[in-house]
């Protein structure tokens, strides 16, 4: 219902403004006609102004329409289609206003040559995520609920703990994770692993590795477990097997190696399903062995 009184209001806005012009000039002709050649030497700027400011309206009530349809039906890229739409209006606008005061193409260029290098030296950093920020929406390698690490001049910490993970086959990406909550024009807002949002420069964005945490794709997880050294390694891995299988199609079981004289180390490699997460999977698997290692016990030693 919004959407329709949002046209209707679009559409009757308008018409007001073509009547109005139509009798401003009439009204010009017959009563001011010392202004009138004046008026008629400079109409297409005012037709140009009135073009950019209807425009310009006419994009924003679109914009703010499509955001709302997108958040009643819970989408996600609802920020994502809203920009989009935005920058497409404009760059439309743009043609219309440059038609309008009749630019050729030659001037256009010769003049965007001259003050994109003033402005483009004056205003590096600002066109630089602008730019960038365009180049994300056109190509859509970032949308809204997508679940990513980003890697690379974001600012971390360096890694330099926890010193039990040296010899660790888990991968360790120093990087930032969070779900992306809106793609703009200059920053792109994530919401991260503790429910912070934050502002990443989207020219920094465009120069860090992103590593997508794609469902439609299978991942490989890894899970290291000590058990007892008076465990029998055949049974172990036995029972490991009946435990993980029911819901793992494609997974191996290793002896990795001896932790120390009391304890030796499993090794699970296992690949995701396609449509589970790989946090969430690990966990599992791990509660699984726990599981089988309580069954097991502490396994007594043969003299005792």
């Amino acid at each position: 219902m919004r959407l329709e009184r949002r046209i209707l209001s679009l559409i009757i806005l308008i018409l007001i403004v073509i009547l109005s012009v139509r009798l401003f000039e009439s009204l010009l002709g017959s009563l001011f006609k010392d202004i009138a050649p004046i008026y008629q030497a400079h109409r297409h700027l005012v037709y140009a102004a009135i073009a950019t400011l209807v425009g310009a309206a006419i994009i924003q009530s679109v914009a703010t329409a499509t955001l709302g349809w997108f958040k009643e039906k819970h989408r996600p890229e609802a920020y994502y289609v809203r920009n989009v739409t935005i920058l497409f209006g404009y760059i439309i606008l743009g043609f219309v206003d440059a038609a309008l005061l009749g630019v050729s193409g030659e001037s256009l260029l010769a003049s965007a040559t001259f003050t994109g290098l003033i402005i483009g030296l004056a205003l590096q950093p600002v066109l630089s995520n602008f730019f960038s920020g365009i180049l994300i929406l056109a190509s859509g390698f970032l949308k809204p609920g997508q679940s990513v690490r980003i890697t690379g001049p974001v600012t971390i910490s360096v890694l330099a703990f926890p010193a039990y993970k040296f010899f660790s086959r888990d991968q360790l990406l120093p990087s930032l994770k969070g779900t992306i909550i809106e793609v703009g024009f200059m920053f792109t807002k994530m919401l991260d692993t503790d429910g912070q949002l934050v502002k990443i420069p989207n020219s920094i964005l465009l120069n860090s590795s992103i590593v997508a945490e794609e469902l439609e794709e299978s991942k490989t997880i890894q899970v290291r477990y000590e058990f007892p050294i008076y465990c029998d390694p055949d049974t172990v891995l036995s029972e490991l097997r009946s435990a993980i299988s029911p819901f793992v199609k494609e997974f191996n079981l290793y002896i990795e190696e001896q932790s120390d004289k009391q304890y030796y180390i499993v090794l699970i490699v296992a690949h995701t399903p396609t449509s589970s997460k790989t946090r969430e999977f690990r966990s599992r698997v791990l509660r699984e062995v726990v599981k089988v290692h309580r069954k097991l016990g502490n396994c007594q030693s043969p003299d005792k």
